[in-house]
């Protein structure tokens, strides 16, 4: 691909960054990128790192199957990438990794795309290969054949993403038409700390390295709202208040760590009219077990 090209597509993966912010109306810490929550002892965040855990959120809302944004002149139908294990394995230091087909329903097969993502520590990036798509929204890595038009997958032929199977670490991952109308989100996490309990739905989203900031996310909440947060970190307890949207979905941005301490706990339960979902989530610089969902 020629400069100008990878500088536009460069360009296209950071056009969220440029549409102007909103609320998410909390009750907490205000700022004027997204509000927070942080225990005592622990330093006023930075209004960058706010910013970045803000497009984190903005990120996953515009790719969210529960929350179906529409209007947006990029992507007015409110389409999303959807990720389909295609197989897994172990690596030599005991970790699991598993390739992910995606796909993308509902886009138009009559144009050229590119594909980008985002890690939660790295600049976005692209891979310079032209990507397809079939009739079933699959990527792929040239024109579909005959046969593979109506294909839900097609081997060597299909574009897929490798991601580590016990990580709740998200990546982001942002699907451009080369023409730069159409923009199509979607993260994924292969382990993702979510509690449901009927119908409700709570989530607590690494954000930064060793869990030193997480976001919160509730969905299928009543509407407009205010939701109960507890949250405790290794002795330490607050309540706070989430007010969701027309959705009744809330993002909350929290930093778990407590002063003098290196590592610990954090737990979070959302209360709703009948439902209280309760999740658990490590953080510190030391690894810890693997997140539990209870």
């Amino acid at each position: 691909m020629s400069l100008p090209g990878r500088l536009l597509i460069s360009i296209s993966l950071c056009v969220l960054f440029l549409i102007p912010f909103f609320s998410y109306g909390q009750d907490s810490r205000q700022s004027n990128v997204l509000n927070y929550f942080n225990f005592k002892g622990h330093s006023t965040p930075s209004h960058e790192l706010l910013t970045i855990l803000e497009r984190q959120a903005r990120w996953d809302d515009a790719g969210s199957g529960d929350l179906n944004l529409t209007g947006s002149r990029f992507n007015p139908a409110g389409l999303h990438l959807r990720f389909v294990k295609i197989d897994e394995q172990a690596t030599p230091g005991g970790h699991g990794t598993a390739r992910y087909r995606v796909y993308a329903e509902g886009a138009p097969e009559n144009k050229v795309y590119a594909f980008g993502s985002w890690s939660m520590t790295n600049s976005p990036t692209t891979d310079p290969r032209d990507i397809y798509l079939n009739g079933q929204g699959l990527l792929m890595l040239h024109k579909p054949k005959p046969e593979q038009e109506l294909s839900f997958k097609a081997g060597d032929d299909e574009y897929d993403v490798t991601a580590v199977t016990d990580s709740a670490v998200p990546t982001r991952y942002l699907l451009t038409s080369r023409d730069r109308q159409l923009l199509i989100y979607g993260t994924l996490i292969p382990n993702p700390v979510v509690a449901e309990e009927q119908g409700c739905r709570l989530e607590v989203r690494i954000a930064q390295p060793d869990a030193s900031a997480v976001l919160i996310v509730v969905d299928r909440f009543p509407s407009k709202t205010k939701i109960p947060l507890v949250l405790e970190s290794e002795g330490s307890s607050i309540s706070q208040m989430l007010n969701t949207n027309t959705e009744g979905h809330a993002v909350m941005a929290i930093f778990p760590y407590v002063a003098g301490i290196a590592q610990g706990m954090l737990k979070a339960s959302a209360e709703g009219p009948d439902c209280l979902p309760y999740v658990v989530l490590p953080w510190g610089a030391e690894p810890h077990a693997v997140p539990k969902t209870q």
